[in-house]
Parts: structure tokens; C-alpha cells; sequence
């Protein structure tokens, strides 16, 4: 609302300058005798020396002030400004070195050679305005300073050579006695045509506030100063009124320009120093409110924040099977801890025909809300069969489940940090072999055979990860033939990390080793024993992963099928 009533209230004084501009510009030609009481022709030359002093003055304090800026931020556009500003306030020194009846330093003064120094000024800021306001803000150079300051006194010489030495190959701009030559006028026209441009342009900074209030007068100093290119375009006199009116209007301009490149630059730093001491100031006698204001958005949120966990944690469990498929010849059990209130585990049991069973386990890195998402993104994203128009139904092998997953996470523009082992695989309930293939999963699956003894079976395997461009993952169909009575265990790399710092605490030898001789059990109490060590093992410790344990147990198919979840999450 502010932006918007500092715009209104710019615009109106825009409004306000242009139209007082058109008048004056209008009426001063009828107030000729009156103004000559105050400016006398006879003092005209002091005048003219006295504004273009002090138009020289404010060129080079913009110059200084840029020089100095560049230093530190190298900004094109504070460039532009210098080098205009410092060629300008030489070419308008030699101007008034060489205005008509100034003593002859250069030569002879004249008219002809002052103006030519005077159109070459203007050209010049023109010029200068309208590439600085075509640069992007804050566009560096990676020209050092000197070598600009440099440039800029080279083109000035060569300029000031030719005006004084070879003015001969000059077109004429002024006849003495007869006035403004046709070549000086369209000059004019052409310096106030950039001037327009420049002001367009201006206003589009301005527009974007950046830096508005320096803008604001660099815009008013363009208005005025094509009012002062049009005083120059109908004088007839270099004594006369507009000429005098041209030079009051340039002396405004330059003000301007002078107070938004220099002035508010100076005051910049003790300006924002005040605001600071007064915000010190306003903090110091409201602490004790601002810390319980503070307090009080903290804690909402973090009810929020602990709301939302809430929900992705309830998001999380039901995408996690509630119930898993019921078949004769085998069962499950599956027990899953998060180590916060969300966790990166997944698994996932499915039945794929009458004869197959699809099953799935995986850790994404990390754990938390990051590693949350990713466990959706996976149970949105992983297909496994193909349905097809006729009603015929494809079963795709792991390798492909895998190899198909992995270029759809490539397509998505995750973190290379994150990435996700998983195994897949596929069981028949009627030849009893069980199909797999790994991305990578760190932990192997142990077969707990029906007369005790226990193996671990080998996988290896790209990881889900976002390495598309560079590999092509070479997943593999591996197979396990089970018997009835045996057990597959797949469980996380959760479960065997108790302490980083001792790794060798807890492994899977040890797991192995506890398992080893358990005979004739279920599922379900196969599960429990294998999280009853890791509670055990665990003690007192915090967790530091989340544990997902999946068990399979092979039987002949004569007893009923018990197939059961256990959720256990940490409130």
C-alpha cells in the first residue's frame, strides 16, 4: 500500500515539473526586458561562468563519488555514470574556457568553438544516459577503474583536438549575426530524442523500485533538461533569454542528477546508521514483548510444524499394507520402527496372480520428512505388472520393476544426495523359487533353513539415485529355491546399526549367529525374535535408523495362513 502511495505521489510531482516546465518555457519570452534587470547583458559572461562552474563542479563530485562506488561493487552501470559524467564535466570546462569574450586559452574564443564543445557535451551525456539506462542492474565490469578513467580522458583529448584544432572539418552550428544553423538544431533534436529515451528507460528502473528515490530525480533531471535542449534550439543571441533560460535549466538538472548520484550516496550510510539506532532503540524498549511475540509464533510453529509430521506420519503408515495377501503355502510378517515419527524404511507385500507374490523392501538415505517424500514418490512410481486393453495381464520381472524405476527418478529433479537401495522380488507359491534383483540394498537376506542352519544370500546392484546421464544400471535376475519349512528374512540396515562409532557391535554375524538353530517357528515369532535382540542390543541408546524387518514363511499348506503387521511407532 505504501509503494503504491510513494508511486501516485512521484507521478504527481513528475506531472507537477512538466507542466511548470511548459510554462515557464512558454511565458519567459514575454519577461525578456524584465529578467535583463536582474541578468544584465553586460554581466551575462559572470552568469555563464558562474552556472557552468557549477554544473562543472556537481559532473566531477558525481565522477568522484562512482570512482569510489566501482570500487567496491564494480556495478556497469555506476561505470557508465562515471565516465559520462567525467568526459561531460571536461568538455563543459573547455566550453566555458572558450565561450565568446573569455580570454583566449585555448585560441581565439568564440562562439563556433564553444558550441561545438557545448553539442559534444550533450551528445556525450546523452549517450552516456541512455547505455546506463539500458544495463541490468547490478552487472559487474571486470575493467579496473583506471584503465576506464583512462579511456574516458583519451576520447575527451581526441575530441577537444579535433573541436580546436581542426574545427574547419566541423559543420557549422552557429552564424553570427543570423543564429542557429539548421545542422545545430537537428543535433538538438537528436540530443533530446536520447533524452526521451533515457527518461523511458529511468522509469522502468524506477518502476521496479530499484533504488527509486535516486531514480525519481534522475527522471525530473531529464525532464528538465529537455527544456533546456529546447532553449537551445531557438535562441537566435548567445546573450539572449532562452539561451540564459537553457543555462538556468541545466543548472536545476545537473542539481538533480548531483543530489541522486552524489548527495544520497553520501547521506546513505547515516541515514541507514539512524534507522538502525532507532530500531535498536525500539527493539531495546520493546523486548520484552517482541521476545514473547517471538516465543509465542515459535511455539505455534511448532504445533504446526508437529501437526504436520502428524499427518505425514499417518500419510506414511497407510501407504505402508495394513493386511497382507493370504495364500495356503506361505506366510508373512512384517515390524516397522521409525526412529522419528517418520521414517525412509518401506516394504510392501502384493499379490501379483494365483500363483505369484510381489515383495518389496527398501531405505532411502537418511530419515525424517525428506526421506518421507521419497518413500511416496517410490509407491507411486513402482509398476510391476502391465495390464493391456484386452484384459491380458504381463507380469514384469524385478530387473525391470528396478531398471524402469530408476530412469523415472532421473526424470525428477531431486537432490543428487538423496537415493534409495530397495530389492525386489518375486515368490511362487507352487515351485517354491523365489526371484529377486537388488539396487543396491546393503543388507543381505538370510535364509533360515527348516533344520536351523542359517545363510546369507548375495546381492549387489545400482542404487535408485540420480546418475542417469553418466550410467546405465545393470540389474540382475537372481534366483532362490526354498524348501517348506524354510524362512525368508529381509529386514533394513537399521536393524545391525546400534552405535556409528562402533560399527562392530552389533552385525549381521551376530544377528546370524542368534538365529542360528531356531526351528519349526512362524512368521510372526521369527520377526519378534529378531526384534527382540535389537531391543535388547539397543538398551538405553537412541536409535540412529529406522528398522523394517519382512519375514516369509514356507509351509506345506496345511495349516492356516497367518500372515501379520506390526507398526510400531515412536510418539
Amino acid at each position: 500500500m505504501g509503494v503504491k502511495k510513494n508511486l501516485k505521489k512521484d507521478a504527481a510531482v513528475f506531472i507537477a515539473v512538466l507542466l511548470l516546465s511548459i510554462f515557464v518555457f512558454s511565458a519567459v519570452q514575454w519577461y525578456e526586458t524584465y529578467l535583463y534587470r536582474v541578468f544584465q547583458r553586460s554581466a551575462f559572461l559572470n552568469w555563464h561562468i558562474g552556472f557552468e562552474g557549477m554544473s562543472i563542479v556537481m559532473s566531477f563530485c558525481i565522477f568522484f563519488i562512482s570512482y569510489y562506488t566501482i570500487a567496491r561493487d564494480k556495478n556497469l552501470r555506476t561505470i557508465v555514470f562515471m565516465c559520462t559524467f567525467f568526459s561531460v564535466g571536461l568538455l563543459d570546462t573547455l566550453h566555458t574556457l572558450t565561450y565568446n569574450g573569455m580570454p583566449g586559452i585555448f585560441g581565439v574564443s568564440s562562439v563556433a568553438v564553444s558550441t561545438s564543445f557545448w553539442i559534444a557535451a550533450r551528445i556525450t551525456e546523452s549517450i552516456g544516459l541512455v547505455a546506463a539506462g539500458s544495463i541490468q542492474r547490478n552487472r559487474p565490469s571486470k575493467i579496473h577503474r583506471f584503465i576506464l578513467v583512462i579511456i574516458s580522458l583519451v576520447y575527451t583529448a581526441i575530441l577537444s583536438y579535433v573541436i580546436i584544432s581542426r574545427h574547419e572539418y566541423l559543420p557549422t552550428l552557429y552564424v553570427e549575426g543570423v543564429g542557429l544553423t539548421r545542422t545545430k538544431v537537428n543535433l538538438e533534436y537528436a540530443i533530446i530524442t536520447m533524452k526521451l529515451v533515457s527518461i523511458i528507460l529511468f522509469f522502468l528502473i524506477y518502476n521496479r523500485r530499484e533504488e527509486a528515490e535516486e531514480y525519481k530525480y534522475i527522471i525530473l533531471a531529464m525532464l528538465l533538461s529537455v527544456f533546456s535542449e529546447l532553449s537551445f534550439t531557438i535562441y537566435t543571441s548567445v546573450y539572449d533569454t532562452y539561451n540564459l533560460l537553457g543555462h538556468i535549466y541545466k543548472i536545476i538538472t545537473y542539481y538533480l542528477i548531483f543530489k541522486a548520484k552524489f548527495v544520497l550516496n553520501v547521506q546513505k550510510p547515516y541515514l541507514e546508521l539512524h534507522e538502525a539506532k532507532q530500531q535498536v532503540a525500539e527493539y531495546a524498549n520493546n523486548l520484552e514483548k517482541l521476545v514473547m511475540k517471538r516465543t509465542a509464533e515459535i511455539t505455534a510453529a511448532n504445533e504446526k510444524l508437529i501437526k504436520d509430521i502428524d499427518y505425514a506420519r499417518n500419510i506414511q503408515n497407510a501407504l505402508l499394507p495394513d493386511t497382507l495377501p493370504q495364500f495356503s503355502k506361505v506366510d508373512f510378517a512384517a515390524k516397522y520402527l521409525p526412529c522419528e515419527k517418520i521414517g525412509g524404511d518401506f516394504y510392501n507385500i502384493f499379490r501379483l496372480d494365483e500363483d505369484n507374490i510381489g515383495i518389496l523392501i527398501g531405505d532411502v538415505a537418511g530419515h525424517g520428512v525428506s526421506a518421507a517424500m521419497i518413500t511416496v514418490f517410490i509407491n507411486q512410481h513402482i509398476h510391476v505388472r502391465r495390464e493391456y486393453d484386452d484384459g491380458r495381464i504381463r507380469i514384469l520381472t524385478p530387473k525391470q520393476v528396478l531398471t524402469n524405476l530408476f530412469y523415472v527418478y532421473n526424470r525428477m529433479n531431486f537432490p543428487e544426495e538423496i537415493y534409495t537401495v530397495m530389492l525386489y522380488g518375486i515368490y511362487n507359491v507352487e515351485n517354491r523359487v523365489f526371484t529377486y534383483c537388488s539396487a543396491g540394498m546393503n543388507t543381505q537376506p538370510l535364509v533360515l533353513q527348516k533344520n536351523g542352519a542359517i545363510k546369507a544370500i548375495p546381492v549387489e546392484g545400482l542404487p535408485i539415485c540420480k546418475l542417469g546421464g553418466l550410467v546405465n544400471p545393470s540389474y540382475e535376475n537372481r534366483t532362490l529355491q526354498l524348501e517348506a519349512g524354510d524362512s525368508l528374512l529381509l529386514y533394513t540396515d537399521g536393524l545391525i546399526e546400534i552405535d556409528r562409532k562402533r560399527p562392530e557391535y552389533f552385525t549381521e554375524i551376530h544377528l546370524m549367529e542368534y538365529l542360528r538353530g531356531i526351528k519349526s517357528t512362524t512368521a510372526y515369532d521369527t520377526a519378534d525374535y529378531m526384534f527382540e535382540l535389537y531391543e535388547t542390543i539397543l538398551g538405553d541408546r537412541n536409535m540412529i535408523d529406522d528398522v523394517t524387518v519382512l519375514v516369509m514363511n514356507v509351509h506345506e499348506g496345511q495349516k492356516e495362513s497367518e500372515s501379520r503387521i506390526e507398526k510400531v511407532n515412536i510418539l
